[in-house]
């Protein structure tokens, strides 16, 4: 949306906080009181594994925490760094996470007592936006400390989004962490949003279940780190946030399955890592750089070019009982997509492999888990994406298929290779 109409209704910062229709937030897992008055104010209640309101009590959470960087404590202060975002959210501790993104940052300005002002001084806060390129790559600061009556931490992430011909992409990288841990190159996680090639190994758990415990012998205090964006493309709009774990710490249906003397819950797991976000950094290429950037194919170019769109029945003499060889251009990978006469459709091979079932999603959606249900209509077809309808319009270009998905803002991203019975 930014790119294509002017602006990204998404900017927003981070917080946490309950969604408790009690007095109070429950926002520790030792000491959770529930949130709905008399229906789970009680073990015996929150564990009694009834449906109540539409809700089942043990797959609740406890309330998160908000942070905020400001000058002072006071009301004026406070206000003004929400305004510019320079906020957090928890998932109930109090741990204390900063991220900085700037151009200027040297490899030893942790070093440094006063890092803080050389973060303000030569880069931005989390909840701004970079300024344009001076380097090739931007760099971050990014420092987080334990809650003192909490567990340690295990690590912290980096989480990159970026858009690129109307699709988006993630990634997460590993950027500090505790122990003598190194990452190691490992099969790509998720090959559909840009993957992850790299990884980390768990930094164990010291949970007792039985007893609703756990030790504070793993894991670190405090952890900071210079993080440099090696993949950087200044042609291309994206944004970046810290993300913050602890170690494996019990989850209060554990506690209250000690307290009550029974086995927790078999629907939830008995631990759990607790964690922090930060607000973005944002980066938005400038017009000169968009105007170098490589870009995909649009429905409009086609249209120009005389392509057709396919009615009704055109798409269903051309998709049911069929499979496609679908090439994704933005991505160069390629999928076989079944669409059954009964109005399911799967994707049953990438890449000429067969998914992993993290994978098995809509090449038309990438990342939603199964099999969806899809029909024909008014020269679309629709897919239900949790709950979601999502069009694909297909057209005719001289002996060629391109087909072009409703949310990517007019781009024709995706090309049939091939269609067999």
């Amino acid at each position: 949306m930014q790119d294509t109409r002017g602006y990204n209704p998404y900017k927003v910062g981070v917080g946490g906080a309950s969604d408790s229709h009690d007095t109070a937030g429950a926002y520790s897992q030792s000491n959770y009181f529930g949130g709905h008055g008399l229906l789970d104010a009680t073990p015996q209640a929150r564990l009694s594994g009834k449906e109540t309101a539409g809700a089942m009590m043990d797959l609740l959470s406890v309330s998160g925490l908000g942070g905020v960087w400001a000058e002072e404590n006071t009301r004026e202060s406070i206000f003004a760094a929400m305004q510019r975002k320079e906020t957090f959210g928890t998932s109930g501790p109090r741990i204390k996470v900063r991220l900085f993104g700037g151009w200027d940052f040297g490899p030893d300005v942790l070093n440094q007592k006063d890092w803080v002002k050389t973060g303000y001084a030569k880069g931005v806060p989390m909840g701004g936006d970079l300024p344009p390129p001076k380097s090739k790559a931007p760099t971050f600061i990014v420092w987080a400390v334990k809650d003192p009556d909490e567990a340690n931490l295990d690590r912290i992430q980096i989480v990159k989004g970026w858009t690129k011909s109307g699709q988006i992409f993630e990634k997460i990288y590993d950027v500090a962490w505790s122990g003598n841990r190194v990452l190691t190159h490992a099969p790509i996680r998720n090959v559909l949003y840009g993957g992850n090639d790299m990884t980390l190994p768990p930094v164990g758990n010291t949970v007792d279940v039985k007893n609703a415990s756990y030790t504070n012998t793993i894991g670190g205090v405090e952890l900071e780190t210079v993080w440099t964006d090696l993949d950087f493309d200044p042609s291309l709009h994206a944004f970046y946030y810290a993300r913050v774990l602890q170690i494996p710490t019990p989850r209060w249906t554990t506690y209250d399955a000690k307290a009550l003397g029974v086995p927790p819950p078999s629907n939830v797991p008995a631990s759990l890592q607790e964690r922090a976000w930060t607000s973005p950094v944002w980066y938005t290429p400038t017009a000169e750089m968009r105007a170098k950037a490589s870009h995909g194919q649009t429905v409009a170019e086609l249209t120009q070019r005389g392509a057709t769109t396919l009615d009704d029945s055109q798409l269903r003499d051309l998709i049911v009982g069929k499979t496609f060889k679908i090439h994704n251009a933005v991505t160069d990978q390629r999928f076989e997509i079944t669409y059954a006469p009964g109005g399911r459709r799967l994707i049953s091979s990438i890449d000429g492999k067969m998914p992993d079932p993290e994978q098995m999603g809509d090449v038309f959606h990438p990342n939603s888990l199964g099999t969806a249900d899809y029909e024909i209509r008014d020269g679309h077809i629709v897919t239900m994406i949790e709950g979601t309808p999502f069009e694909v319009t297909v057209y005719r270009l001289g002996d060629k298929l391109v087909a072009a998905r409703s949310n990517e803002f007019g781009y024709a991203n995706y090309e049939v290779e091939g269609v067999s019975p």
